[in-house]
């Protein structure tokens, strides 16, 4: 998976951006975002540990599809820290009933292919 880098303004190190994919259950929706009007602050601040900045989620209800951004100077190691957190398995335990598909809350990672600074 490829990664775009940018420099941050606050920062003198090179950020790579990630964009991912994940589809929410219609009857759950509500909830859903319910959940993450009260993220746990051990969740948030493992986060913040493995690297994850910039973090946002974006959600069109018509279609159930949820993207997932943020920035990290390294994405890749970024996301194998957080999914080795214990307190992400609990987290994602919890969100499992809020997904559709075969892969539940398995994100679909994008390929950045234009970014405009």
């Amino acid at each position: 998976m490829k990664h775009e880098t940018h420099t941050d303004p606050a920062s003198s190190e090179a950020a790579q951006r990630a964009c991912f994919l994940l589809h929410v259950r219609p009857d759950r929706m509500d909830e859903y975002v319910d959940a993450h009007k009260a993220v746990w602050d051990t969740m948030l601040q493992a986060l913040t540990d493995s690297g994850w900045s910039n973090y946002s989620l974006f959600l069109d209800r018509s279609q159930g599809l949820v993207v997932g951004y943020f920035e990290s100077s390294d994405v890749a190691a970024a996301m194998r820290r957080m999914s080795q957190h214990p307190v992400d398995a609990l987290w994602q335990r919890e969100m499992a009933r809020y997904f559709d598909g075969p892969a539940g809350g398995t994100p679909t990672v994008l390929t950045e292919y234009f970014h405009l600074d």
